[in-house]
C-alpha cells in the first residue's frame, strides 16, 4: 500500500449476523478496485471464513473492527477484536484450507485476535 491508500473503518458487534456488512462492503470496494465477479465471490467466501475465525475468539458483547484499505487495484481487509483471544491452531488450519485458493495473501497473528487478507485483480 502507498501514501494514497484510502481506508474505511467499520466497528461491528461480534455476532454472525453482522458478517454480511463486511462482505457487502468488500464487494463494493472490490468492484472499485477492478476485481472480476469471480474474484469478488472468492473474496466474499474468504471474508466469511475470516469473520468465523474472529467470532471464534471474540467474547460476547464485544466488537470486531474491520479496516478496508485500497489503492492501485489492491484491496486489503484487516479484522481484529481487541478483547479476543488468539485463534487456535485448528481454527487457523481451517481458515488456511478454506481460503488458500481464494485470496492472494493473508496473515493471522497467532498471539491475538487479528487477521489480514489481501486480494488483487488478475492481470487483464
Amino acid at each position: 500500500m502507498t501514501d494514497s491508500t484510502a481506508e474505511v473503518l467499520l466497528r461491528l458487534p461480534a455476532r454472525a449476523e453482522y458478517g454480511r456488512i463486511v462482505r457487502v462492503g468488500a464487494a463494493a470496494l472490490g468492484i472499485r478496485q477492478g476485481l472480476s465477479f469471480s474474484e469478488i465471490d472468492d473474496l466474499r467466501l474468504a471474508i466469511d471464513e475470516a469473520v468465523i475465525l474472529m467470532l471464534g475468539t471474540a467474547p460476547a458483547d464485544t466488537e470486531i473492527w474491520a479496516v478496508f484499505r485500497f489503492d492501485e487495484g489492491q484491496l486489503e481487509l484487516e479484522l481484529a477484536c481487541d478483547e479476543g483471544s488468539a485463534p487456535t491452531e485448528c481454527s487457523i488450519a481451517r481458515f488456511d484450507q478454506a481460503t488458500n485458493e481464494l485470496i492472494d495473501e493473508y496473515t493471522v497473528d497467532p498471539t491475538r485476535a487479528w487477521v489480514r487478507i489481501r486480494k488483487t485483480p488478475a492481470p487483464a
